[in-house]
């Protein structure tokens, strides 16, 4: 089957409009995380969906039932990172590794538990018995051709919230971004903004988790928004870049699998993230060496 063909199937189209969504929303908001620095902390966060996805297994939860318990734990995590954080006993990086590692390490407890619960046959019978599938594997590594008409609606719908949110209060995110302690001084509740940042970042890992997996979600909260600041300084040209960059990067890493075949799409994704990268690179020295 050709590669036109192939686009031609409903489940590539769902999967290339919830590419398009998540790319988006993903891209604009690495600008902020870039310019706070806060590329670790989306790691710290995305990892957390290890922990959350484990209480989904115990639960025998799939699909948005699943991402909601992966959502709740998302946030959790990262408003205790914030509250360790500000605190002023801890730093970041410390706060994130521990948090970091419990998730994960509570996930893998989780998921055996899960096996030890499924010798009790009230339980067995409960989640669903062989019927239920662990989706350990996609949310790992992302699955975005599994999405049909819900992953896409549900993508669609969290992606709006997220844009919704920071076109309310982006002006103060900016400025909390570029400098926290004068942006308190004019008034900026700069630690509201902080943890609701960091709430946005549990959304937009939801959003992107079935894309490119928990593994590699931290490339969509990176890539664009760094490419785009070595194409310009002006932010309005830096927000179009990030965009643009987030969703050819999801798109073309979609079609580049569907191509090749047997590639996986989160993998080309960020493949194709990261060679937009090394172009804006090389044009950001080309800019440079021409002044």
């Amino acid at each position: 089957m050709s590669l036109w063909e192939l686009l031609q199937d409903d489940y590539v189209r769902y999967a290339l409009v919830s590419a398009a969504a998540v790319g988006l929303v993903c891209s604009l908001l690495s600008v902020v995380v870039v310019l706070k620095r806060m590329a670790f902390i989306g790691q710290g966060v995305s990892h957390a969906g290890f922990g959350g996805l484990g209480v989904a297994t115990v639960l025998g939860l799939t699909g948005p039932g699943a991402d909601l318990v992966v959502l709740g734990f998302c946030l959790c995590t990262a408003l205790g990172i914030g509250l360790l954080v500000r605190s002023g006993r801890v730093e970041a990086d410390t706060a994130i590794g521990i948090l970091l590692v419990f998730a994960m390490a509570f996930g893998v407890a989780m998921y055996h538990l899960r096996m030890r619960l499924q010798e009790w046959r009230a339980y067995y019978e409960w989640v669903g018995g062989p019927t239920y599938n662990v989706e350990w594997h996609q949310l790992l590594f992302g699955s975005p051709f599994s999405a049909g008409p819900s992953g896409m609606w549900w993508s669609i719908g969290l992606a709006v919230v997220v844009l919704g949110v920071c076109a309310a209060v982006f002006k103060e995110l900016l400025f909390v971004a570029f400098d926290e302690p004068a942006s308190g001084v004019f008034g900026v509740r700069s630690g509201a903004m902080y943890y609701l940042l960091l709430a946005l970042l549990a959304l937009v890992v939801v959003v992107g988790m079935r894309l490119v997996g928990f593994l590699l979600v931290t490339a969509l909260l990176m890539i664009p928004g760094a490419s785009a600041m070595m194409l310009s300084r002006r932010l309005t040209t830096v927000l179009c870049w990030s965009g643009a960059i987030g969703v050819v990067g999801t798109l073309g890493g979609l079609v580049l699998s569907l191509g090749v075949g047997h590639l996986s799409p989160g993998a080309s994704i960020v493949l194709v993230l990261v060679g937009l990268f090394v172009i804006a690179w090389g044009v950001g020295r080309l800019r440079g060496s021409a002044v």
